[in-house]
């Protein structure tokens, strides 16, 4: 299925008179013997974000959200039916009755259980995203941390409404730590990511234990499919666990992701190595790009790729993935940090997952995906509509809203946010 926002649904009929509470809904629906996970959230207008396995998903107007909530919670078409004309003044059962039937093609539409990973890239979605059709990011990603600090965030996060984590890993990681993070997100209803180096993954039982705590989709580091190459950056011998963990992520019927750092030693060999990939089960790619501003020494930069490499880089990338029929997602870039060697950023990784989605510390803080590294807010001692609302992601909103394309440039995916050649978007 292409993950994407699809389609609004607009039945512009009357005024409402009461809507659904906002909030996070979660339903679980089976098809074929398989399960997909729903979240609805409602927004204080009344739209709503229905997803399935926060892979894809639809935008719903006020009288869609009554609908999809109500075949959601397999009322009787009739008492749906009511329920929208005592909400909504000026339709007739007839069209209330055919706009029903499009939500629920739309439910059926979503029912794919074999994706558990969201795609978005921006140029996907409407920018006014960020403004009241989403009142808080899709995905967020957390540093692991112990249960006593991330228990209470992830209780947090989901009261906000927020639907699916990713907990980042660091390396050697507390094993215990991770499979009760994984544990509590599952409980609550969330859809629970962990990226990952394979070395580290490849610990003991671990794999085993977080499959079976109910870890949706697992994101491991592949620099290359040169093994000099990987190990250069990614640690020796990480390399040799590659193609088994893979392997081993699929056998225990977990979604497997692969995410690339863009610098210039992956480069030459990208192709091939989305190619090899692809023959061992992997359709979904991320890309992350360490850059360095313009003018900077070589010598520091290091084999980070330079800010005027960008475009063309990633019109390459782009073409290379449509021909290869994968889907991929664009991570903010990284800007070069000479007080720290190029494979630790690399170990580091991206801020977070994409433009709708956040960094949250695990000490409550709230780091808008692009810019200076800067908290917008605390979610333990602040409402989430100030957070928000911070110059932090107000500034953010305000850069991905003005067009950021040229005549220069292809038309790129990457484009969507901020030209990737602009120091002021990076991470």
């Amino acid at each position: 299925m292409n993950a994407q926002l699809r389609r609004w649904l607009i039945p512009t009929w009357g005024k409402e008179a009461r809507a659904i509470a906002p909030g996070l809904y979660h339903y679980m629906r089976a098809s074929d013997g398989l399960y997909t996970r729903f979240h609805l959230r409602v927004e204080p207008d009344g739209r709503g974000l229905l997803l399935a396995n926060a892979a894809a998903a639809a935008r719903l107007s006020p009288a869609g959200v009554v609908m999809a909530k109500g075949l959601l919670e397999e009322q009787e078409e009739r008492e749906i039916v009511t329920a929208v004309q005592s909400r909504f003044k000026g339709a007739s059962p007839d069209v209330v009755q055919a706009d029903l039937q499009h939500v629920a093609g739309i439910i059926h539409t979503l029912l794919a259980p074999e994706d558990n990973y969201p795609i978005f890239n921006l140029d996907e979605l409407n920018p006014t995203v960020f403004e009241s059709q989403l009142f808080a990011p899709l995905e967020v990603s957390i540093p692991l941390a112990a249960p006593d600090q991330l228990v209470p965030l992830l209780d947090r996060l989901w009261q906000i409404g927020i639907p699916h984590v990713t907990f980042l890993a660091p390396e050697n990681p507390d094993l215990a730590y991770l499979v009760q993070a994984v544990e509590r997100a599952e409980d609550l209803g969330m859809i629970a990511g962990v990226r990952s180096r394979v070395t580290d993954l490849a610990q003991g039982k671990l794999l085993r234990d977080v499959a079976q705590a109910g870890v949706d989709h697992i994101t491991v580091i592949v620099a290359s499919m040169n093994e000099e190459t990987h190990d250069t950056l990614l640690g020796r011998g990480d390399y040799s666990y590659v193609l088994p963990m893979l392997a081993d992520i699929q056998a225990n019927e977990v979604y497997p992701m692969v995410e690339i750092p863009l610098v210039e030693s992956t480069l030459p060999d990208l192709g091939e190595t989305l190619a090899a990939l692809q023959t061992r089960g992997v359709y979904t790619f991320s890309f992350f790009a360490i850059v360095a501003p313009d003018g900077m020494d070589d010598e520091v930069r290091a084999g980070a790729l330079p800010a005027q490499a960008m475009p063309q880089t990633a019109d390459w990338i782009e073409e290379t993935a449509d021909q290869l029929n994968v889907r991929f997602l664009w991570q903010p870039p990284v800007q070069r940090d000479p007080r720290q060697p190029l494979v630790a950023q690399v170990l580091q990784g991206p801020r977070c997952s994409g433009d709708v989605a956040a960094r949250i510390e695990a000490n409550g803080d709230v780091i808008p995906p692009r810019g200076p590294h800067q908290s917008a807010g605390n979610v333990f001692r602040d409402e989430w509509q100030t957070i928000w609302q911070h110059d932090a992601f107000t500034r953010y909103r305000e850069r991905i809203a003005a067009p950021t394309r040229c005549p220069d440039c292809p038309g790129l995916a990457l484009c969507a946010a901020d030209c990737p050649r602009e120091a002021a978007g990076w991470a």
